[in-house]
């Protein structure tokens, strides 16, 4: 009887975690789309582990954390006067699947980014066109 108390406990708390990391990823994903409105080189070298990989699937390149931040200058141009909305569509076991609207002043696009973490640190972002305008971002 007591065994199956302890193993009870055990898998209380071990779903009390599992929630408190899906809610600290969230978050994580919430500072990357702050950084990126503004380009903020700090931010993404805090959020970005040493070996995170940035996935542009449309394009076939991926970027490691260095080549990511050494691209944040020319983002910055890119970015100003856009309007970025995202919208988390997904948390769970390491990943959270983000739908985001990027209108720039002479286009936009819709995309689908899958975030991967260890611990605190995102290692992975994998980016995908959904479309060229935000129709269904609702």
């Amino acid at each position: 009887m007591l065994a199956r108390l302890v193993l009870a406990f055990a898998f209380i708390v071990s779903l009390s975690f599992a929630g408190r990391a899906a809610d600290s990823h969230e978050q994580l994903v919430e500072q990357w789309y702050s950084a990126l409105a503004t380009a903020d080189h700090a931010m993404f070298d805090k959020l970005l582990a040493d070996d995170a990989r940035v996935i542009l699937e449309d394009i076939d390149s991926i970027q490691t954390k260095d080549e990511f931040l050494g691209s944040l200058d020319e983002w910055k141009n890119a970015v100003h006067g856009a309007t970025l909305r995202h919208r988390i569509a997904s948390a769970g076991n390491g990943t959270v699947t983000v739908f985001v609207c990027y209108q720039f002043p002479s286009n936009s696009t819709y995309m689908r980014e899958i975030f991967s973490f260890r611990g605190e640190k995102i290692i992975e972002s994998a980016q995908s066109s959904v479309g060229e305008a935000c129709e269904g971002f609702e």
